[in-house]
């Protein structure tokens, strides 16, 4: 068969992106994922002919400018914009109890409801946005700094800070209760200064694009088929080992499986600390009439009951002071494929809480979390429950058994590794766990650890 150049572990978008690149130049590239659609956390799943998105609310970095994050991953790739079919959200809201923030893909209008809301902010608002402005965010030698003192440093209120931490920490932070500032700024950057879209035809389309292109350049791809171990010889890497047991030669594997478990694949163990703590559930509820019959007209809302944001561990199985709303349907041009118009709704919970559940009592759970979900949307927008056709709902135990990502934490480890390398020579990391984050940001972890480190 013959030794390969590098062994991809996990054909999620950073997994895709970087066997784009290195394929696109003549290396011998494999790409393993244990899953039977690429796409990773963001993925979708079918039930008959409907194709369902899984993890994806929106897609970041919208932004037009031949500068942005978005066009410098499409250029690497040699993909077109209008490949991706990405439609601009209509508009978006922060919603607490005592104040609404509103926002689209003109930073115009996020600064002037800024300005209405919190009218004794503004200037330490633009001069948060200016640090964040000037942040040297990608530097992989910056280590943790606090957002929250970043903001207090610039004299932001509580109150308006709460509302600028809510959307990006359930974007994006893998650390409860605050967030390096550094990767804040990617994401405050991605959303709100760039802008949010989603793929016309949703994940399967945005997969496809980026498989196709893969396996035109002379990419190798196995789906359903994960990695048991990664070799070493001479104390660097010399292959893997799949789930059927068979072993694939390579000079270097680039593992996005997360950083604790590519350590468990090459030594066997991890610490602790590694793994990350925050998980989320998604629920799903498909319509019979249109979202914005009940007066949802939203892309995306994130709302919080009080004037405090908590983001944390959930002592119960889920938390629902606060949560996220997506209404696929309110990004002008996205065609839904399921039975009607859906509203994902992702909430904080307990991985410990889901795991420890039996077969019975996790069913049970599921549909109290669903119940209690559709009595809150219920008492926001009068008459929508009686509208659900079809529900579902995803755990931090669904997202740990298809992803193999320890306690289901999508936004991984809080150990970050910025530069991409580990201690083992030839093993390399991409992915939420090199530090980058949103859709743009996974794909371009992958092109940026190729071409730091795989291009020579």
């Amino acid at each position: 068969m013959g030794k390969y150049d590098v062994i991809i572990i996990g054909a999620g978008l950073s997994g895709l992106a970087a066997g784009i690149r290195l394929s696109q130049f003549g290396s011998r590239v494999r790409i393993f994922d244990m899953q039977r659609y690429a796409g990773g956390m963001n993925s979708y799943y079918r039930r008959g002919e409907r194709a369902y998105d899984v993890g994806l609310h929106a897609v970041t970095n919208y932004s037009l400018e031949r500068s942005s994050p978005l066009s410098l991953m499409l250029r690497q790739l040699r993909i077109r914009r209008d490949e991706l079919e990405l439609v601009p959200q209509r508009s978006s809201r922060i919603s607490f109890l005592d104040a609404d923030l509103e926002f689209d893909n003109d930073f115009g209008t996020f600064r002037d409801s800024v300005a209405r809301s919190f009218p004794g902010d503004q200037v330490a608002f633009d001069r948060f946005v200016a640090r964040i402005r000037e942040d040297d965010s990608f530097n992989p030698s910056l280590g943790f700094e606090s957002t929250r003192a970043v903001m207090r440093e610039v004299g932001l209120s509580v109150e308006l800070s709460e509302m600028l931490l809510c959307p990006v920490m359930y974007y994006g932070s893998s650390w409860p209760h605050d967030m390096d500032f550094h990767q804040y700024c990617v994401l405050f950057s991605s959303m709100f200064l760039e802008g949010l879209c989603r793929p016309a035809g949703g994940m399967e389309s945005l997969v496809g694009v980026l498989t196709k292109r893969f396996l035109e350049n002379g990419g190798e791809l196995s789906l359903g088929s994960a990695i048991r171990s990664i070799e070493l010889s001479g104390g660097r890497v010399s292959g893997v080992v799949d789930s059927a047991g068979h072993f694939h030669g390579c000079d270097a594997v680039l593992s996005c499986a997360g950083y604790p478990e590519t350590l468990d694949l090459a030594h066997g163990q991890h610490a602790p600390e590694m793994i990350g703590e925050l998980g989320f559930t998604e629920s799903l509820f498909e319509l019979s009439r249109p979202v914005r019959d009940f007066g949802l007209a939203d892309s995306v809302v994130f709302f919080n009951s009080s004037s405090t944001f908590s983001y944390g561990v959930p002592t119960e199985g889920f938390e629902l002071s606060s949560f996220v709303l997506c209404v696929p349907g309110n990004f002008p041009g996205v065609r839904e494929s399921g039975r009607g118009p859906a509203i994902r709704m992702t909430a904080l919970a307990s991985p410990k809480y889901w795991k420890g559940l039996s077969k019975g009592d996790y069913e049970l759970a599921k549909a109290a979390l669903l119940r209690d979900e559709l009595d809150i949307l219920e008492s926001m927008y009068p008459g929508i429950s009686k509208a659900v056709i079809y529900s579902e709902a995803f755990t931090p135990k669904t997202i740990e058994r298809y992803t193999g990502r320890l306690n289901g934490a999508v936004y991984g480890s809080p150990i970050k590794i910025k530069n991409g390398l580990t201690d083992v020579p030839g093993l390399l990391i991409c992915g939420t766990d090199q530090g980058f984050l949103g859709i743009v940001g996974s794909m371009l972890s992958g092109i940026v650890v190729v071409n730091r480190h795989l291009m020579t």
